[in-house]
């Protein structure tokens, strides 16, 4: 199915609108004495109850996982950007859209100008066969993902960039999102949301196997793995890896025009332009999703026992996939 950006726009402001009318009709009624019978449940019955919430969000987040790309096969004007939910996504997306437009991008809300088509509501997003590649000075444009290496059509002209993270921070930083994005009051305590992250049900999948699939693909003359703290430490170097492996040759001037829009500082300031859509009545009016990017944030948010359960389950799901990957120095948690 295929839209113009206009529907798009007028869909996200539509929905906007609709859920912030029955947050003030219906939300401060309900919520309070349900957040405060959830909180007062017994252990077995609230981690019962938030799984089944974060379950129904999961479900819904996934449901495109398997079509996105079904009825489209890329070309080689195509960048696709493939990042582990919460692994700087929006970050390197945005790297990726500013070389291809030379540095000098410019955009009113960045769904106008990127297709998701494994988003839970694709239709927020630009259209995927509404190409805008022929208005770029590059001729290429970027299509946002979350999908594993094995959900992608690899085997075309299309340029894939797949972004990894250590799994705890994008826990941590998911946690955040999400309470602000879609649970409010029904976030559930920082430990649940955890055990749930590591499970096979969690959103867009589980990072074992998004990552062991990216790391088996990475020698593909088509693929460049990263991984987020690298990018993190060395960002200029990574836009000068990315320009280099899209093809596309970039001034001094230029290559230093995409640093200064891609600086956390000046994403920060046009947050504004990045923030989702509200997804529900329980939606923050102001979503911060350029909050922190920091390297090591998971470790204040959850308590040690759960961490060590975390990295165990983590690091077995990279051993029985086969995978090779370095890891951020937990395997030796496996079996201790």
């Amino acid at each position: 199915m295929n839209w113009t950006v206009e529907d798009a726009r007028k869909k996200r402001a539509h929905d906007t609108v609709r859920r912030t009318k029955l947050r003030s009709l219906f939300g401060k009624w309900i919520e309070r004495p349900l957040s405060a019978i959830l909180r007062r449940a017994p252990s077995g019955t609230q981690e019962w109850t938030y799984n089944a919430i974060l379950g129904a969000i999961a479900r819904r987040m996934n449901r495109y996982q398997q079509t996105a790309f079904a009825s489209y096969e890329p070309t080689e004007t195509d960048v696709i950007c493939s990042a582990y939910f919460k692994a700087g996504t929006n970050w390197v997306m945005h790297i990726c859209y500013q070389i291809t437009q030379h540095g000098a991008g410019q955009f009113n809300h960045i769904q106008d100008e990127i297709a998701w088509p494994d988003a839970a509501e694709p239709r927020y997003w630009r259209s995927l066969d509404d190409s805008n590649a022929a208005t770029a000075p590059s001729g290429k444009r970027v299509i946002k993902s979350h999908l594993p290496a094995d959900l992608v059509p690899l085997a075309s002209p299309a340029k894939f960039i797949a972004v990894t993270r250590d799994p705890l921070d994008c826990a941590a930083s998911g946690y955040h999102f999400y309470s602000s994005l879609i649970l409010g009051p029904f976030a559930p305590p920082p430990d649940i949301w955890l055990r749930f992250f590591a499970s096979d049900k969690t959103f867009y999948g589980p990072w074992h196997h998004f990552t062991s699939t990216w790391w088996a693909a990475r020698n593909r003359a088509n693929v460049l793995f990263l991984r987020f703290e690298d990018i993190k430490t060395r960002p200029e170097q990574a836009i000068r890896q990315i320009s280099e492996f899209l093809s596309i040759a970039l001034t001094e001037e230029q290559l230093a025009g995409v640093a200064g829009a891609t600086s956390f500082m000046a994403m920060k300031e046009i947050n504004h332009k990045f923030e989702p859509v509200r997804q529900t009545i329980w939606s923050a009016a102001d979503t911060q999703i350029i909050r922190k990017g920091a390297v090591g944030d998971g470790d204040s948010l959850f308590s040690n026992e759960a961490i060590h359960a975390f990295r165990q389950k983590t690091s077995k799901g990279l051993i029985d996939a086969n995978s090779d990957f370095p890891d951020y120095g937990f395997l030796d948690d496996v079996g201790a």
